[in-house]
């Protein structure tokens, strides 16, 4: 399994990126009667054919010589013309490992966007491609993979339809079940990033576990028609994920469901066992597959014409949770009453109310930030991917606890956004201990999304999060699951963790030193052997 996930959570879409195929399109390539070889000589440069099962050869230059590529799949952006479609790449690269001609070239090979460099496929770093314009990109960069690339498989046609046409009539639980939902955004243990998903509330949260039923238990019904494309186990009985591909490049996800249920109920002792299944299950809208009680439920939705342009380097989730910049707020997907009943519980009330989770402003503190050295989201070292020559398996390095150690995030909290978030995935422990802290923007100091290089060094305090209701808020009792209320804030006056000192360089990275032993930001009289470096 390749390299693309953080957790068990994540490495279902994997499982899904190289289980899902179908016949290739042949495009610009030859269906051959003798099958090439790969390394024999070869006469015309860039010459391709099809050799046994659909796999692709081309003619490429080694060195001096002409001869045939290893075999590898053939491009899902290939149009029957055999010329690239929408601004996609051509499968010039074949596995990693394989020979190359193209130096410098970035494509996606039917896995991954891969590179080659000197000769070799090989996986893309951050400096294979070009840097980020200032402002973001506002739309997807040629070498980065498309969303049916991700979740359809490496044959995948890329849809013609708009992702707009699609039409949520049914609602995901039963409207007068909800209760007030996390909107995207959230940092919160090893999600030391924003989280891509959103929480939904159900009001069985408000009783105690003890007197919980199963008639408490409400349905999980599909929004739209569509194909279940995924559903596995998230390591519990009671914990699954499931996909729906609603067509038109539109996917939602689902997951912490308790119980498989439904259309879905001949698979649940299946899942339990095997962890994960490809059904190809259609659905129609309002249909149940699962069933909800103990917990929010985990939701989002994938739109193929959504590009998150709040990133400032998107390499850095190519190989882990690559999907981001595609997270689309859902709430315009459903009819109107529907979109008005769950919105009316999202717990943020400013613009937008499903959530943000792309905060990176170039040239200060805010937004996603990964140790220097590391390739981006997946917490490994660089020189670890410039190294592979197979693709590599999935979880954190191995001397570490999660794949998050290596992540830093500044950014507003979720819901009150005068509040700013200090979230890290190395506290004090190098082996990882994610912790989240309230930064506290003193008087004359600027705030993250204002600290630039010109500021040098700035040191703020931390302190604990601590949450305010407003008034009239339902009660929640000590311990209890039930989500906090609408438009909670948080205080400034928790208790004091420590301080932390910032600092943007001119080269764009930020140094970052945490000190718990003191409170008070002038007692730290300047960066020790202790400060770390942070790319994006």
């Amino acid at each position: 399994m390749p390299i693309f996930m953080k957790s068990l959570r994540t490495a279902t879409v994997v499982a899904s990126l190289l289980l899902f195929s179908s016949v290739p399109i042949i495009g610009a390539y030859a269906a051959s009667t003798s099958v090439p070889k790969t390394g024999a000589p070869c006469t015309k440069l860039s010459e391709r054919k099809i050799g046994p099962k659909g796999l692709g050869y081309e003619c490429e230059k080694v060195g001096k010589k002409l001869q045939w590529s290893l075999p590898h799949n053939m491009s899902d952006n290939q149009n029957k013309t055999g010329s690239p479609s929408n601004g996609g790449t051509s499968f010039a690269l074949g596995a990693l490992g394989a020979s190359c001609s193209k130096n410098g070239l970035v494509a996606w090979n039917g896995q991954i966007t891969a590179t080659c460099k000197k000769g070799i496929v090989s996986y893309t770093l951050a400096t294979d491609v070009p840097p980020t314009p200032a402002g973001g990109y506002t739309t997807r960069p040629e070498w980065y993979p498309k969303l049916s690339q991700m979740f359809g498989g490496q044959s995948a046609a890329e849809p013609t339809c708009a992702p707009s046409s699609i039409k949520f009539t049914q609602p995901v639980l039963p409207l007068d079940q909800l209760a007030p939902s996390i909107p995207y955004g959230m940092t919160v243990s090893s999600h030391v990033t924003p989280i891509d998903h959103a929480y939904l509330g159900l009001k069985t949260l408000y009783l105690s576990d003890a007197v919980r039923a199963n008639t408490d238990y409400v349905p999980i019904t599909a929004p739209a028609d569509g194909t279940i494309v995924e559903v596995g186990s998230l390591g519990s009985p009671d914990s699954h994920r499931v996909v729906i591909n609603h067509g038109c490049n539109v996917f939602s996800v689902y997951m912490v469901i308790n119980r498989i249920t439904g259309v879905l109920a001949p698979f649940a002792k299946e899942v339990e066992t095997k962890g994960y299944l490809s059904p190809g299950t259609k659905i129609k809208a309002g249909q149940e597959f699962g069933r909800q009680r103990d917990n929010m439920l985990d939701f989002n939705v994938f739109s193929g014409s959504t590009w998150l342009s709040g990133f400032q380097n998107v390499q850095s989730y190519l190989y882990a949770e690559s999907w981001k910049p595609y997270t689309a707020d859902f709430l315009p997907f459903f009819i109107p009453s529907i979109r008005t009943a769950m919105e009316n519980q999202m717990q943020r009330t400013s613009a937008p109310r499903v959530g943000k989770i792309d905060y990176d402003v170039a040239g200060t503190a805010s937004g996603n930030w990964f140790l220097a050295g590391t390739n981006g989201y997946t917490g490994i070292a660089n020189s670890v991917f410039s190294s592979a020559k197979t693709m590599l398996n999935g979880g954190p390095p191995a001397d570490k606890k999660d794949g998050s150690w290596s992540h830093l995030s500044i950014a507003p909290e979720q819901v009150d956004q005068n509040a700013w978030i200090f979230s890290v995935g190395w506290w004090s422990d190098p082996k990882g201990d994610a912790t989240q802290t309230l930064l506290n923007v003193d008087s004359g100091k600027p705030a993250p999304n204002a600290l630039t290089a010109s500021n040098g060094m700035v040191v703020y305090s931390l302190s604990s999060i601590s949450f305010v209701d407003p008034p009239n808020a339902p009660a929640r009792e000590p311990g209890s699951r039930a989500p906090r209320a609408i438009g909670y804030t948080i205080s400034g006056g928790g208790q004091g963790v420590g301080v932390v000192a910032l600092q943007i360089n001119t080269d764009g990275s930020l140094s970052v030193e945490i000190n718990t032993k003191i409170t008070s930001p002038k007692d730290f009289l300047g960066f020790t052997s202790a400060k770390r470096m942070y790319n994006r």
